[in-house]
């Protein structure tokens, strides 16, 4: 399996263990249907921060 593949898994069983399966098939199939606007997100997700930033954040809640 590839990085991406093992990342996808972890996601997975976080989201079966946090929601349950149902819950999970349902977003898995909400969110794989629907197009998405990377660009947007990315936004969404961390406004101005810089890479620096965000890097630091990881590290804070990594500790």
């Amino acid at each position: 399996m590839s990085n991406s593949d093992d990342i996808r898994c972890e996601a997975i069983s976080a989201l079966i263990e946090r929601l349950g399966i149902a819950k999970t098939a349902f977003y898995i199939r909400e969110t794989m249907s629907q197009p998405v606007d990377y660009l947007k997100l990315k936004e969404q997700l961390f406004g101005e921060m810089t890479v620096d930033d965000i890097c630091s954040e990881i590290q804070r809640n990594q500790s």
